[in-house]
């Protein structure tokens, strides 16, 4: 599931209706990964409250291909998956439920399950914790720096998604040795390294 185009059409939408607003779109972006409302903040202070509904309007998520049959596969091996975002809960539990991947996810962890967002590991901790998982056989899989922080905080193995994000932005390795997955069938395939490695 893609959140990342919802944010680029409610950016496209206020640029469109306050041209001045562009000054912004660019430390909007720099700060991906952190809670939307801080990263509204930080971009056009003082009008979070006017702005905020600009990205949380209903917007049909999309799906990247590969995402459904890989957590089919990942349930019929019996492995817990959860999701810990720093949006509203609302608004995550809205889209598993249009992209129909809602029963894949025993635990969803939402904005206001914490007291402090990503890069703490605070979520993904709790998220193990409901799901009974020890941060050591964890794997975390995430899109930003502050996922691929967090991860490494909460003592697991950390991998990072780049299929979703613009081509510019897919680095050919990512500095700290984090390892990069191009697609999402990736992970069925590195967790069955992880599984054997005499493979």
């Amino acid at each position: 599931m893609a959140s990342r185009f919802v944010d680029e059409a409610a950016v496209a939408a206020l640029v469109a209706s306050d041209p001045a607003a562009a000054a912004g779109v660019e430390t909007f972006w720099r700060h991906e990964g952190e809670p939307l409302v801080s990263r509204i903040e930080l971009a056009w202070p003082g009008r979070s409250s006017e702005i905020l509904p600009l990205f949380e309007r209903p917007e049909a998520p999309r799906l990247f291909p590969g995402i459904a049959p890989l957590l089919n596969n990942l349930d019929r091996k019996g492995l817990l998956l959860a999701v810990v975002s720093s949006r509203r809960l609302a608004a995550l539990q809205s889209g598993l439920d249009a992209t129909g991947l809602r029963s894949h996810f025993p635990v969803v962890i939402g904005l206001e399950d914490v007291t402090t967002p990503k890069p703490s590991p605070e979520g993904l901790i709790l998220a193990l914790e409901r799901l009974g998982v020890p941060p050591a056989q964890a794997v975390f899989v995430g899109d930003s720096d502050h996922d691929v922080e967090a991860g490494r905080r909460a003592g697991g193995t950390v991998w990072r998604a780049v299929w979703g994000l613009p081509a510019g932005d897919r680095a050919p390795a990512h500095p700290d040795g984090t390892l990069l997955l191009r697609r999402p069938e990736e992970i069925g395939e590195r967790l069955r390294r992880l599984a054997r490695p005499d493979l």
